[in-house]
């Protein structure tokens, strides 16, 4: 069994380092890139009134677009991101359950198929709870001109 902690963690560093390029290094072994989509967008504007929405960008950013799918009873492990971004669970799979550490506290939320929600860029840790089948997720990630996507960390004393 230790071989197979050392594969995935060299794996995993060798991922981490291609992180830059490819959005998306795999935590726990569990966690496989489907896509990503990355370039650099000069100063935009988006509105739609209707809805009550409005996005801005003042200077040049990079959009990344990552599909992902964390395989049954897997987890991203504890990671950073440089900004919060968007996460849209794929309908019809498992639930995504995130815990994150805020203020000291550990806090659990569940998002259900077909849910989309905004990820906070401090400490987290994606799970599919469900033990057969997949979870398949995409993620909109609005950040500096070549910052890395996702930085591996420790988990918070505050979550064990």
């Amino acid at each position: 069994m230790k071989s197979r902690s050392r594969i995935a963690t060299a794996t995993a560093v060798a991922l981490l380092a291609a992180a830059g390029v490819s959005g998306l290094a795999l935590a726990q072994g569990g966690l496989t890139g489907l896509f990503n989509a990355r370039g650099t967008i000069d100063p935009f504007e988006i509105r739609d009134r209707g809805a009550k929405l409005k996005i801005s960008a003042h200077e040049p950013i990079d959009v990344a677009i990552v599909g992902a799918q964390l395989a049954g009873g897997a987890q991203t492990g504890w990671h950073t991101h440089p900004t919060d971004s968007v996460v849209s669970v794929q309908p019809g799979g498992p639930t995504l359950e995130m815990v994150t550490e805020r203020h000291g506290t550990c806090v659990e939320q569940t998002f259900g198929p077909g849910r989309s929600f905004v990820h906070p860029a401090g400490p987290h840790n994606f799970v599919n709870t469900d033990g057969a089948r997949p979870l398949t997720f995409g993620v909109a990630y609005f950040v500096p001109v070549g910052a890395t996507l996702l930085t591996p960390i420790a988990a918070p004393a505050a979550c064990p």
